[in-house]
C-alpha cells in the first residue's frame, strides 16, 4: 500500500530508510517517473512514493513519518559560535559544527 508521497526521490528514500530501521518492510516507487516532470504534469502521481508491503504496520510507520514530518517544520536557526544562518533540521552548525541551541 502507498503510504508516503515525497517531493523529491532523496526525501522517498530518507523516510524509506528510516521505516527500515524500525523493521518495517518497504519501498520507493515511482522515482523513475520524477525525471519526467514538465514532460506529464506535476503532481502526486509524478512524486515518488513509499510503498508499504504489510498494511498491519501503516499505524507505527504513520507516525514516524508524522515525526519526520515535523523536524522538516523548524525553524532555521543562527549559530551562537559563528553566526552562520542554518536550516531548522541541522543539529549542528555547517559552518563551525557548533551544536544547535
Amino acid at each position: 500500500m502507498k503510504i508516503f508521497s515525497a517531493i523529491t526521490p532523496t526525501e522517498a528514500h530518507i523516510v524509506c530508510e528510516l521505516l527500515k530501521s524500525q523493521y518495517i518492510d518497504c519501498e520507493v516507487r515511482g522515482e523513475g517517473i520524477f525525471g519526467l516532470q514538465g514532460e506529464i504534469p506535476f503532481g502526486e502521481s509524478s512524486e515518488p512514493y513509499i510503498w508499504l508491503f504489510d498494511q498491519r504496520d501503516s499505524e507505527k510507520a504513520s507516525e514516524i513519518i508524522k515525526e519526520f514530518q515535523s523536524e522538516q517544520r523548524k525553524q532555521d536557526w543562527q549559530c551562537d559560535e559563528c553566526g552562520e544562518r542554518n536550516e531548522g533540521q541541522f543539529g549542528a552548525c555547517w559552518q563551525c559544527g557548533n551544536v544547535a541551541p
